[in-house]
């Protein structure tokens, strides 16, 4: 097992570095690094792996060192111990242990869906230790959108998340057939997850291929944890340059509610990624880049 403290970043031209990181209830997590210069730890979207960063990846590794890992149960990191208490809290607990030991100096927290939530709660708990958030597709709360996270639709559906955590055997059916059917991707290109046009084929097959290793026991409660997560009263005590990405037509992270969270934060911008949707990261990643960078460099954090 490489030491996770020590370790140094290689050069560009080799693989990046892997680190099998140990939590403190004993869960090995898979973490990788590359590059050099200003750390950003990058937190995943629910029920995502390290599949999704892979442009941003590439890109920011030539000037910036990155961080990234797996949650618990998910990707190449191992299966939680008790399925029933996965929750924002307790991935946020081994964000923080990772960052504690990669990250020696002030870190750059880049969060993608529910890693938005993930770094909000990290910059919480040690705002000296952050010296920026990027936060791409997300939400600060109000999990569903604007018409599920209504009552009574929003009681219903953590109804529906309760029964499931209870009915292992269906639940693992159901699973298998929606991925096998590939409802995800058709769902999301209906309701403004994913485009057919833009989307790339290979993060929705990174996602399916998270979902089919997923143990079905830690998705209902991570997503009720989810749901009824609010970050609302955090944002007024962030007192370090925040950018808030969304994409137009994203219907889970709506361009509205990010304009609403930047006004709750002390040094908000926000930026809307034209004909976009939730996966704008991936479907316009030069222009994506090119608005980090530019606000990184209006904040002297740049390379």
């Amino acid at each position: 097992m490489t030491d996770i403290r020590s370790a140094t970043p290689p050069p560009l031209d080799l693989q990046p570095t892997t680190h099998a990181f140990r939590t403190r209830d004993g869960v090995r997590l898979h973490v990788e690094s590359r590059g050099a210069g200003p750390t950003m730890l990058l937190c995943n979207g629910l029920f995502c792996s390290t599949h999704y960063f892979v442009p941003w990846w590439n890109h920011f590794s030539r000037d910036y060192r990155l961080v990234q890992f797996d949650y618990r149960g998910h990707g190449r990191s191992d299966d939680t111990p008790d399925p029933s208490k996965m929750s924002i809290r307790l991935l946020t607990d081994d964000a923080e242990q990772i960052m504690d030991a990669t990250c020696p100096r002030k870190t750059i927290l880049v969060g993608h869906s529910m890693g938005v939530r993930i770094a909000l709660e990290l910059y919480a708990r040690q705002p000296e230790r952050v010296s920026a958030l990027v936060l791409l597709c997300g939400s600060a709360f109000d999990s569903l959108g604007p018409v599920i996270s209504r009552f009574p639709l929003r009681n219903y559906v953590l109804a529906s998340l309760m029964i499931g955590g209870h009915v292992t055997p269906v639940a693992r059916m159901i699973k298998h057939g929606v991925i096998q059917a590939d409802l995800v991707a058709k769902v999301a290109y209906l309701v403004g997850g994913m485009s057919r046009k833009l989307t790339p084929r290979e993060p929705i097959d990174g996602l399916m291929a998270n979902l089919d290793r997923l143990d079905v026991r830690v998705m209902p409660p991570l997503a009720r944890s989810y749901i009824r997560h609010s970050a609302k009263k955090l944002l007024k005590h962030v007192d370090v340059p925040t950018l808030f990405l969304v994409g137009e037509k994203d219907t889970l992270a709506l361009p509205s509610h990010a304009r609403k969270v930047t006004r709750m934060l002390p040094h908000g911008e926000p930026y809307v990624v034209r004909g976009c949707t939730h996966l704008a990261p991936v479907e316009r990643p030069d222009e994506v880049h090119s608005t980090v960078e530019s606000f990184l460099a209006r904040h002297h954090l740049h390379a």
